[in-house]
């Protein structure tokens, strides 16, 4: 029987849809103020990823169709690494926190899909991923200290009220996530282009930037309850 839909994007969709339903369905993921509507909770950094998720793979498999050829293996094993990527975020996400956990996801995947028609080093990459993820760390401990302390003046009178303000120190982490991403790029990223490793450098200075980014965003300006598992204290 010859199949009509591709079977990759279709059961992208079917895992997609379920993920969004126990996104839904879990009380891992709900906060308090969800209960009675005042806060769009933990539940709406998942739901918007699950539903774009959804959408995106349901919209490959209704628009594409089999050729009757069989699948490049390089596609089988990106497919598979994203996919066994994808699953090992989901389930250790709790436990190790989601800055430490999107790093890994993000640098390897785009370091994976950005050396697909060139030589890669796995132990490059390797290594890129743990310096990666230990500078981004670092940088989100700094934020987490300059917030707090902010937060902590402002309630004792020695600053404004205004620093006490949730948006406010979510400003000021984005002010400093952009300059801690140009001292980035300068120093980190340019030695490691001069090394020749300019794909590595571009790697690490997108999740650098965009994990950091994401954090503040929806932690501090939509109150998400994200884990910080590993680097809680």
């Amino acid at each position: 029987m010859k199949l009509r839909i591709k079977p990759f994007p279709a059961v992208m969709t079917v895992l997609s849809a379920l993920y969004l339903l126990y996104v839904r369905m879990s009380e891992d993921t709900v906060l308090a103020a969800d209960a009675v509507g005042g806060d769009p909770g933990g539940k709406i950094l998942p739901t918007i990823m699950a539903v774009f998720m959804f959408a995106g793979f349901l919209y490959i498999t209704i628009k594409e169709r089999p050729d009757g050829k069989h699948e490049e293996k390089g596609t089988v094993i990106l497919f598979l690494i994203t996919l066994g990527l994808s699953l090992v975020y989901l389930f250790l996400l709790k436990p190790v926190g989601f800055v430490l956990m999107s790093v890994v996801l993000l640098f390897l995947l785009e370091y994976i899909y950005t050396t697909i028609d060139s030589p890669r080093s796995w132990k490059q990459g390797v290594l890129g991923c743990i310096g990666t993820t230990a500078v981004t760390a670092g940088a989100y401990l700094l934020m987490r200290y300059i917030t707090k302390l902010l937060l902590r003046l402002a309630r004792v009178g020695s600053l404004p009220g205004v620093f006490g303000s949730t948006v406010f120190n979510g400003v000021i982490s984005l002010v400093l996530i952009a300059a801690l991403t140009i001292l980035f790029a300068a120093t980190v990223c340019k030695a490691l282009k001069n090394k020749g490793c300019e794909r590595l450098s571009k790697s690490a200075l997108i999740t650098f930037a965009v994990v950091l980014a994401l954090y503040v965003i929806f932690k501090q300006f939509f109150n998400v309850n994200l884990a910080p598992g590993l680097l809680n204290y």
